[in-house]
């Protein structure tokens, strides 16, 4: 941290405090000052990591690229596992064509329930920070899928992560992804193609807009993190070979889900990881409810600080 970001850290404690030179302790209710704490932890957080530019990229363009977040050796091992995996998925009988049913292309669902390699990947600290920002504490995980692009199948088609949402969608982001690029994006290789901006647009897209789109190029071992309110949709691969990356599908907690994780992964991963690592699967979800209290108790906690947008 630089010497002007340690000055500003500096200062959130002060701000935190909320007293005034006549008071003696802070008599603002308690889930202000709680929310009052959240932002700055966040803040304090990006300033921390040196994430400041990528927050405007955020707010600018709706999308980001981090770089230096794993050594190139986590994305190779990242490559092959998911390979493996779909090889596994093939041999059983099982197929979820990313193309239609003559394509290629194919999904690998399920990843963060198949692999330790996967649950470091969604703890990585930098782009966990900025899914944070996103949308707030109390984000989850919806799911953590791999996607292997071939040549010769079609584009997808162009939209936002917002599917069942009624133009306008919310202003704020109610999903996110971090897109792990494990094969250099190209606009050859079938590299995500986004409408920069389009984030604040909060509807979806038009007809016309594939003819705004610009492929979301990366090399090799970045990280992408971009709003669930961008229209995007993944390119089409126009050279030999194929193209893997994979995505971790971050919600806020009123979303559903599109993986049950908390179903899935069993007590002994929970334990070996970040406490946080708990809530992001749904593991202290409040619903569906067993007992039908107005109050629930687990969800308690959550009323208040899921009203911010940051909480």
């Amino acid at each position: 941290m630089n010497s002007e970001n340690a000055t500003k850290a500096e200062g959130v404690q002060k701000r935190r405090e909320g007293v005034s030179e006549t008071q003696t302790e802070d008599i603002r209710p308690r889930a202000f000052i709680e929310a009052h704490e959240r932002l700055d932890r966040i803040y304090s957080e990006i300033l921390h990591l040196g994430l400041e530019r990528h927050i405007v990229e955020l707010e600018l363009y709706g999308y980001t690229v981090l770089a230096d977040v794993k050594p190139i050796g986590f994305f190779d091992d990242l490559r092959k596992t998911i390979l493996q995996l779909g090889a596994e998925d093939a041999a059983s009988g099982k197929k979820w064509p990313l193309a239609g049913p003559d394509g290629g292309s194919y999904l690998v669902p399920w990843l963060l329930a198949r692999g330790r390699i996967f649950e470091e990947a969604v703890m990585a600290e930098k782009p966990l920070a900025l899914v944070s920002w996103l949308l707030g504490e109390s984000c989850q995980i919806s799911s953590n899928h791999g996607h292997v692009r071939v040549e010769g199948d079609p584009p997808q088609g162009l939209h936002n992560d917002a599917p069942m949402v009624p133009d306008p969608v919310p202003d704020h982001a109610m999903t996110c992804n971090m897109m792990w690029v494990i094969d250099e994006f190209t606009r050859e290789s079938g590299a995500t193609l986004v409408v920069p901006g389009s984030h604040k647009r909060r509807g979806h897209p038009n007809p016309g807009a594939h003819r705004t789109t610009v492929p979301l190029e990366a090399p090799k071992g970045s990280v992408i993190v971009f709003s669930g309110n961008l229209i995007h949709g993944a390119g089409a691969r126009t050279i030999p070979g194929e193209r893997v990356g994979m995505t971790v599908y971050f919600k806020r907690m009123y979303v559903q889900p599109q993986e049950d994780l908390n179903a899935v992964i069993s007590d002994e991963v929970v334990a070996r990881n970040p406490p946080r690592f708990a809530h992001l699967i749904g593991r202290d979800n409040p619903y569906p409810a067993k007992d039908f209290g107005f109050f629930n108790a687990k969800g308690m906690k959550y009323m208040a600080r899921t009203l911010d947008s940051r909480g």
